[in-house]
């Protein structure tokens, strides 16, 4: 018996034996379809009645055998037993789909994946991540539209009245699965999967609002203004066409200031885009194997929006993807509507006291029109010491305190009160890379406002990158950390190297699709150190097909810094070009692809080539 596929998520498709179905009976085709939906034993009286009810019993009965007949024409099997030559099954006066034919209904997988996601409101764990989400999409992928789209019989028949219940009742399960799965896939940083599964949503739910929200905060995330505001104007479009309504209080404050973002960007000076203008740092690279690690940044945002301020503590080497992750993440964060203040601390930053805070601060202060509106002008004079062009913007500011056993306290007191203030209009994400250079003096400032927020129950998140290998030779911050803790819940995010999958995804992202001069989020170079592709007369790589390696050789240099002896050079000794092989070793700690590849450019310069690494000769 042949395999008999229904499709009813979109208009009907029916298949049996691979071969498409058409149906001279379309009373016979909604049997069919009936049948499958519901499944179990019917009646003949019901099926009448259900399609013919407006016809005397004798008639509708001869109806209901001719479409019976010609399902049997459509199903029959000539090379199975007389008694299974068909998927029909009819016992006495009644009748139903075969249970043992088999059958394939689009409707059953949508089911099982709605169930599996209706179990969890949360993201899954990560064991089961990948097998739910793999269902989930699968499901969606079947949707072609609504259920049973296009296709009714008229004439006040039930079955369009089975079929309008039917239709609302998947796509209140479909709209489920859409929001759960963009919600999952979102909270792994994965922005594109997201995008596209929004942009599902929306197509199958114009009216939606919720979800022409979170596309346009993800157009926002990805830095597109303009396709915020193209969400936003076809929603508007359908709500005023279908509802005659306007988008709601919140949906409008969002395309204000996706208007203010793009307006921000027509008005900055433009950059040159070509290739040469751009430092190969900033090739495109997509967030691989960090999914784990973006899930745990945003339950820890959900948790200080909700008024439980939180520390993240985002732990590994340097060149690991500490600060890609985290700019991904305040990307997400500021698309939220979250508040962002960013500060660095730098290697001497011993010798300047308050350094990240008073860079997190300033940039905030000058972006505020009026920043008397956060603080009393008694707060202001004290925050002062730390940025003194206030004094300038305001002269009539009060003289702050000279006592110096009050000073210090005062100004942490101003710096708490300000970002409380910031807090209160919307969730507070103060990011500070490479916390391992911070001075004592921030330190200390951090230790008071995490007391603070905890007081106050500020919707703060403290978001740090550091060092993994500078933190064990740091004694006194890992003392601070600890003191921290007992006021805030801090947690570690640990990275750890890309597995070797993850690393031939990431290469052949960047050598097959990869264009030099694209933003991506790395460590930052050492100032004064010279990319490979520039080192030497010979360095240019000396075939076409090989631009794209020397590229990706400028990014993991760029990635790495050059740092612990790696030879980012061309030699006497180097026959292959643009010598990177420390970089590649770091990205592929596994290496087989590394000496596969620098074999093959080897046999390419001859017999006699060779390589300062003896590792890649071999």
């Amino acid at each position: 018996m042949g395999l008999l596929r229904l499709n009813v998520l979109g208009p009907p498709e029916i298949f049996h034996d691979s071969n498409r179905l058409t149906f001279a009976l379309r009373k016979a085709q909604a049997l069919l379809l009936y049948l499958a939906v519901e499944g179990g034993m019917h009646q003949r009286r019901k099926l009448d009645a259900f399609l013919w009810p407006d016809s005397e019993p004798r008639e509708a009965r001869a109806a209901l055998r001719n479409a019976i007949a010609l399902l049997r024409r459509l199903l029959s099997d000539p090379e199975a037993s007389p008694s299974h030559h068909t998927h029909l099954l009819s016992l006495h006066d009644l009748l139903s789909l075969d249970p043992h034919a088999p059958v394939e209904l689009d409707l059953d997988v949508v089911l099982h994946a709605w169930k599996e996601a209706h179990k969890l409101s949360m993201v899954p764990s990560e064991e089961h991540y990948a097998t739910l989400v793999t269902l989930v999409q699968r499901a969606v992928t079947l949707v072609r539209g609504p259920f049973l789209d296009g296709f009714w019989l008229g004439e006040d028949v039930p079955f369009d009245a089975w079929r309008e219940q039917q239709q609302r009742q998947w796509q209140v399960r479909l709209l489920l699965l859409l929001d759960r799965l963009s919600s999952w896939q979102e909270a792994a940083g994965e922005f594109e999967p997201t995008r596209a599964t929004l942009t599902r949503w929306v197509a199958l739910d114009p009216l939606a609002e919720e979800a022409s929200r979170r596309l346009m905060r993800m157009s926002l995330a990805r830095g597109d203004a303009a396709a915020a505001l193209q969400v936003y104007a076809s929603l508007q479009a359908h709500l005023a066409e279908a509802l005659q309504i306007t988008p709601s209080p919140e949906t409008v404050a969002l395309a204000e200031h996706s208007r203010a973002l793009a307006a921000g960007l027509r008005s900055a000076p433009v950059r040159p885009t070509t290739a040469e203008s751009r430092p190969p740092s900033e090739l495109v690279a997509p967030l691989l194997g960090r999914s784990a690690a973006f899930r745990h940044l945003v339950g820890r945002f959900q948790q200080a929006r909700a008024g439980q301020p939180q520390a993240v503590l985002v732990m590994g080497e340097a060149g690991i993807g500490k600060t890609r992750l985290t700019s991904e993440f305040v990307a997400w964060s500021r698309a939220q509507g979250a508040e962002v203040l960013r500060g660095h601390a730098f290697e001497m930053g011993g010798r300047l006291p308050y350094q990240p805070l008073v860079e997190a601060l300033r940039e905030r202060l000058e972006a505020e029109n009026a920043p008397e509106d956060l603080l009393e002008d008694m707060w202001l004079a004290e925050l002062s010491r730390l940025l003194p062009e206030l004094r300038v913007r305001y002269p009539d500011l009060p003289t702050p305190t000279e006592d110096e056993l009050t000073a210090k306290a005062r100004l942490f007191e101003a710096v708490a009160r300000l970002l409380d203030a910031l807090a209160q209009r919307a969730p507070v994400v103060l990011l500070v890379d490479d916390l391992q250079w911070a001075d004592e003096a921030s330190l200390d400032l951090v230790r008071y406002l995490g007391h603070s927020w905890k007081e106050q129950g500020s919707r703060v998140l403290w978001l740090c990158t550091v060092r993994s290998e500078e933190l064990e030779l740091n004694p006194q911050l890992s003392a601070q950390l600890v003191n921290l803790g007992r006021d805030l819940p801090v947690t570690q995010v640990a990275l750890q190297p890309l597995s070797q999958a993850e690393t031939l995804q990431l290469i052949k992202a960047l050598v097959g699709e990869g264009e030099p001069g694209t933003r991506s989020g790395g460590e930052r170079r050492e100032h004064g150190s010279a990319r490979p592709s520039q080192v030497g007369a010979g360095a240019a790589p000396s075939h076409a097909r090989e631009t794209k390696l020397s590229v990706l050789a400028d990014f993991l240099f760029a990635q790495t810094g050059g740092s612990r002896g790696t030879c980012w050079r061309r030699s006497s000794s180097c026959g292959i070009g643009n010598c990177w092989c420390h970089g590649w070793e770091r990205m592929a700690p596994g290496g087989w692809s590394r000496a596969w590849t620098w074999r093959r450019r080897l046999r390419r310069r001859g017999p006699d080539a060779s390589c300062c690494r003896p590792r890649c000769a071999r």
